[in-house]
């Protein structure tokens, strides 16, 4: 992975440190970050995809809803195989039965070395069942960490034989379709949505790298929970709902350059961030990075509105550039320990606390006309000095809130 500019390294800002400082490089530079191929179903038959070595490929007729029968008849010729891949024909689901035997082919014939698992012309499957204590189900009453909701669902993939699953004819994700999975590849590349708790709660799952090129929503708790991913694309995304990938500690870049929305939380515990592209993000939700370790800079362009929390916490972030934020909400920008730069030259509110607690802030620039405070705006921020660009005579009577005596200069 090619490494990144110097204000993403190391905070260094330009000269002038209200210019944008661009994106970070590594998402231009490294392949699975900059990926943004699209997708567009053809219905295809065996012969038509270059198959990992070891995959055995044949056609289905769904019409005969015997999948389990077929698979039978094939066991010799997958005593041995690694992957199936199967192509739909008569139809583009499966029946319950028949996903069911593809889910339980491993243990229902004893083929010990399948590992991966790709299905053709397949544009819809079935979602998950939540295990409400009432639902009935064997895992009623488990609970899942965190989130909207409490409970696991259950789908049929638990403690699955596939490790890397390839449905890229699938039109949408239902909810709880693949919730407290254990794949390490995943391959969806015409699904538009992502439902809620779609992936969710896959602590143990080694999936490290998910790229969803035609999906443009993302529901609540789709990936919460997912502790190894590391690089995250979503080139079509405009939409990420709550907690979509809360405690993914383990994520380091994040990608999606439609994004016009994230969601409450929806970043939250990613410890080990370091960079996002976020350029056409114009909301960002309630404690969205809370707890984030290694993110330097933060560049949204075209933020609107910053939530309450949105940005507490930080342990190494060094500056933080939104030049069309208009709404600071309660606290957003708080406790951030190395935070010096803050460049929000369009802002013309600044909610409760929203600068509170920067014990490094040196420089806040806003712009032309002084924005309406409420309380602490800048209380504990001791060190800070607020540029503006406007009439001197229209900022002679603005005084940071909760801290008055903190400087107010025309820039430079």
């Amino acid at each position: 992975m090619q490494e990144a500019r110097f204000p993403y390294q190391d905070g260094t800002l330009p000269a002038d440190p209200a210019a944008d400082p661009g994106p970070d490089p590594v998402f231009a530079a490294d392949p699975d970050l900059r990926r943004a191929d699209g997708y567009s179903y053809q219905p295809s038959k065996p012969g038509d995809h270059q198959l990992p070595a070891g995959t055995r490929a044949f056609q289905y007729d769904v019409t005969t809803n015997a999948l389990k029968t077929r698979l039978a008849e094939r066991k010799p010729e997958l005593a041995n195989a690694t992957g199936i891949a199967l192509y739909l024909t008569g139809g583009t689901a499966l029946s319950d039965a028949d996903l069911a035997a593809l889910q339980g082919v491993h243990r229902d014939l004893g083929l010990t070395k399948l590992t991966r698992l790709h299905v053709y012309n397949l544009r819809s499957i079935q979602g998950g069942r939540e295990c409400t204590p009432a639902s009935g189900l064997p895992c009623a009453g488990q609970q899942a960490r965190g989130g909207k909701f409490p409970y696991l669902w259950h789908n049929g993939w638990w403690d699955t034989w596939v490790r890397q699953l390839v449905l890229d004819d699938l039109e949408a994700v239902p909810d709880g379709a693949f919730s407290n999975h254990n794949f390490s590849e995943v391959s969806l590349r015409g699904a538009r949505s992502i439902g809620v708790m779609a992936f969710g709660h896959g602590p143990y799952a080694k999936l490290g790298t998910l790229y969803l090129p035609s999906a443009r929503t993302i529901a609540h708790d789709a990936f919460r929970r997912n502790q190894y991913l590391v690089k995250v694309n979503l080139p079509a995304a405009v939409e990420i709902d709550d907690f979509a990938f809360d405690d993914a500690s383990r994520l380091q870049y994040f990608t999606a350059p439609q994004l016009k929305r994230l969601g409450r939380n929806a970043l939250n515990d990613s410890h080990e961030l370091i960079s996002v592209n976020l350029p056409k993000l114009e909301y960002l939700g309630i404690n969205c990075f809370d707890l984030n370790g290694k993110l330097i800079g933060l560049r949204l362009p075209s933020l609107v509105e910053l939530d309450k929390n949105a940005v507490t916490g930080f342990a190494n972030l060094r500056w933080v550039h939104a030049p069309r934020l208009t709404t600071v909400w309660h606290n957003a920008i708080t406790n951030n320990a190395k935070l010096t730069t803050v460049v929000v030259p369009s802002v013309t509110r600044l909610g409760p606390g929203a600068l509170r607690g920067n014990a490094a802030l040196t420089a806040v620039h806003l712009g032309a006309t002084p924005p309406r405070q409420e309380a602490d705006v800048f209380t504990a921020s001791p060190n800070a000095t607020v540029f503006h660009t406007g009439d001197p005579a229209a900022w002679a009577n603005f005084k940071p809130s909760g801290a008055p005596g903190l400087p107010v200069r025309l820039k430079p």
